[in-house]
């Protein structure tokens, strides 16, 4: 199992990386509101010292409105490697 960790401001876009990313609702987690960015991000780098699986998601860049940010989590499960053809 991997754990994909991101930050955002506008639903939009988390909603955008969700649905590339084929994350079904019930693997995801969301969490805030962050009141600042570095809020945000001190959440991101607590998670991502704990989870040795973990990929960070590009970091958007900030509104103008300033605004809360939010944080999210998707599960997903890894597909074991094929074997190549003719490798034992």
């Amino acid at each position: 199992m991997k754990i994909i960790i991101g930050i955002y401001q506008n639903q939009d876009d988390a909603d955008e990386l969700y649905r590339r990313r084929a994350a079904d609702r019930s693997v995801v987690t969301e969490t805030g509101p962050f009141f600042s960015k570095n809020q945000a991000l001190s959440w991101m780098d607590y998670l991502t010292a704990r989870i040795a699986e973990c990929e960070v998601v590009a970091i958007p860049d900030e509104r103008t409105d300033g605004g809360p940010w939010y944080g999210f989590t998707i599960e997903v499960e890894e597909l074991p490697l094929r074997r190549q053809a003719g490798v034992r």
